[in-house]
């Protein structure tokens, strides 16, 4: 299992790498886009690149983030908790991530393969959109793995107090 978080580890870290790009891409692609409008040269397309580029950055930072313990949460309540009660609320909300994420996983390759059955593409640069939501998909697999970690985690810091 061990073996299975850190491949998973290394895999989310990469992931925010791409996503680090693909955000910066989107940033790239505006400003040009913009430039070009007033001189009266637009970056066709450059609507659907950028979210495509959003859906790529999301889903890429997620796991990442959830694994350094980066993301929002509600210090102001749970500090004033014992690290036991802290524990079990980290449990709750894992188990409860783990549950929707299973589902948003699962919705969104049931999605792709709806799409590319139906041979879906992008209105301007009929780019096939199926496989953008694949990517998302894998992006959402990484972040359930690291989810589960984090329950673990939970578990054994309740055990310990």
């Amino acid at each position: 299992m061990n073996a299975i978080f850190k491949i998973t580890g290394w895999i989310s870290g990469i992931l925010m790498w791409i996503g680090g790009i693909s955000l910066f891409s989107m940033m790239a692609s505006t400003v040009l886009d913009v430039f070009g409008r007033m001189f009266g040269y637009p970056i066709f397309g450059t609507y659907e690149l950028i979210t495509f580029g959003l859906a790529i950055a999301t889903s890429a930072a997620l796991a990442d983030t959830h694994a350094d313990r980066r993301h929002i949460g509600v210090e102001i309540l749970t500090n004033a908790l014992s690290p036991r009660v802290r524990s079990i609320i980290d449990l709750i909300t894992g188990i409860a991530a783990l549950v929707l994420f299973c589902v948003v996983a699962w919705q969104l390759f049931l999605l792709g393969a709806s799409l590319r059955r139906a041979g879906e593409v992008t209105m301007n640069l009929r780019l096939p959109a199926y496989p953008m939501t694949y990517i998302v998909a894998i992006g959402f697999l990484i972040f359930i793995i690291i989810v589960v970690r984090r329950i673990i985690e939970s578990i054994n810091e309740i055990r310990e107090s």
